[in-house]
Protein backbone atom coordinates (compact mmCIF):
# COMPACT_ATOMS: atom_id res chain seq x y z
CA UNK A 1 0.00 0.00 0.00
CA UNK A 2 1.57 3.15 -0.72
CA UNK A 3 2.32 5.93 1.38
CA UNK A 4 1.04 9.26 1.42
CA UNK A 5 2.02 12.81 2.62
CA UNK A 6 1.33 16.04 2.80
CA UNK A 7 3.88 18.25 1.28
CA UNK A 8 3.30 21.81 3.07
CA UNK A 9 5.38 24.64 1.45
CA UNK A 10 8.99 22.75 2.45
CA UNK A 11 7.56 20.27 5.16
CA UNK A 12 6.30 16.62 4.48
CA UNK A 13 3.94 15.18 7.09
CA UNK A 14 1.95 11.70 6.50
CA UNK A 15 -1.60 12.33 5.61
CA UNK A 16 -4.63 9.78 6.44
CA UNK A 17 -7.68 9.89 4.14
CA UNK A 18 -9.57 11.28 6.76
CA UNK A 19 -7.14 14.22 7.14
CA UNK A 20 -6.97 14.85 3.25
CA UNK A 21 -10.90 15.33 3.97
CA UNK A 22 -10.00 17.84 6.75
CA UNK A 23 -7.86 19.23 3.85
CA UNK A 24 -10.05 19.54 1.33
CA UNK A 25 -12.76 20.78 3.73
CA UNK A 26 -10.21 23.69 5.02
CA UNK A 27 -9.13 24.24 1.14
CA UNK A 28 -13.03 24.85 0.78
CA UNK A 29 -13.05 27.43 3.21
CA UNK A 30 -9.88 29.34 2.27
CA UNK A 31 -11.02 29.94 -1.20
CA UNK A 32 -14.43 30.56 -0.18
CA UNK A 33 -15.81 33.97 -1.33
CA UNK A 34 -16.05 36.04 1.50
CA UNK A 35 -13.41 33.71 3.70
CA UNK A 36 -10.46 34.97 5.69
CA UNK A 37 -8.35 33.46 3.49
CA UNK A 38 -6.97 31.23 6.46
CA UNK A 39 -7.93 28.55 8.19
CA UNK A 40 -6.27 26.20 10.48
CA UNK A 41 -5.60 22.64 10.14
CA UNK A 42 -5.51 19.60 12.95
CA UNK A 43 -3.15 17.40 11.16
CA UNK A 44 -3.13 14.75 13.90
CA UNK A 45 -5.83 15.71 16.35
CA UNK A 46 -7.15 12.47 18.04
CA UNK A 47 -3.53 11.83 19.00
CA UNK A 48 -0.96 12.42 21.66
CA UNK A 49 1.46 14.36 19.14
CA UNK A 50 -1.17 17.38 17.32
CA UNK A 51 0.16 18.96 14.22
CA UNK A 52 -1.61 22.33 13.50
CA UNK A 53 -0.62 23.57 10.40
CA UNK A 54 -2.31 27.35 8.66
CA UNK A 55 -3.80 26.79 5.85
CA UNK A 56 -3.87 29.83 3.71
CA UNK A 57 -4.00 31.23 0.22
CA UNK A 58 -0.65 31.25 -2.00
CA UNK A 59 1.03 28.60 0.50
CA UNK A 60 1.86 25.51 -1.97
CA UNK A 61 0.13 22.47 -0.74
CA UNK A 62 0.29 19.00 -2.28
CA UNK A 63 -0.42 15.31 -1.73
CA UNK A 64 2.26 12.54 -2.41
CA UNK A 65 2.19 8.96 -3.26
CA UNK A 66 5.11 7.33 -2.79
CA UNK A 67 4.91 3.21 -3.22
CA UNK A 68 4.97 1.12 -0.61
CA UNK A 69 7.73 -1.94 -0.26
CA UNK A 70 5.07 -4.40 -1.23
CA UNK A 71 3.93 -2.63 -4.51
Amino acid sequence: MPDRYLRYGDQRYIITKEAEARLNRALDSVYAAGSRGHEWLSLYGSTEAPCRLLIATGVPITIETVPGVDD
